[in-house]
């Protein structure tokens, strides 16, 4: 992760060690994932959904997400997303986004990748499976793996949320 706090830094993303962490591209792409799920779910289009990232390495320790919109239009309705939050309805939700994080079309390639995006920030990440819109991501779709979350099985990589799936 050396080389990654480099390009943070260099991108003025600091505390660099905080977004280089394992932690905040594995909050980041759940956020990423979820928004694309939610975009679905709830009739809104993903430019219209906004993301938080809200963690912290040190004491105390955090990690969170906020996803929300500014606005609602003919796309959807704020109901619809505001239902969403609904318990039974928000754990389908994270279920139906980590198994739609655990496939993508442009795999195995894109699963594989260790650089791509920004600067090569990404590992296995792009517009197939996590990238947003412009508007969505305050971090240029960057700091993104979705195996960090689901793993990867040509590599036996484990996924921190793997057994949800």
């Amino acid at each position: 992760m050396g080389s990654l706090k480099k390009k943070c830094a260099r991108w003025g993303r600091e505390p660099a060690g905080v977004y280089a962490s394992t932690r905040f591209i594995a909050l980041h792409t759940f956020a990423h994932g979820f928004i694309r799920r939610l975009s679905f779910d709830a009739g809104y289009s993903s430019s219209s959904i906004r993301e938080r990232i809200y963690c912290n390495l040190g004491i105390p320790f955090m990690a969170g997400i906020l996803v929300y919109t500014s606005d609602s239009d003919s796309e959807g309705s704020l109901g619809g997303l505001v239902r969403q939050g609904e318990p039974a309805r928000l754990l389908q939700t994270i279920r139906r986004t980590l198994a739609d994080l655990s496939w993508c079309s442009g795999d195995p390639v894109c699963s594989e990748l260790e650089n791509q995006g920004i600067d090569s920030m990404n590992a296995a990440a792009c517009h197939a499976c996590c990238l947003l819109s412009e508007t969505s991501c305050t971090f240029n779709n960057s700091l993104l793996d979705r195996r960090m979350l689901i793993g990867a099985r040509t590599s036996r990589i484990k996924g921190l949320l793997e057994h949800l799936i």
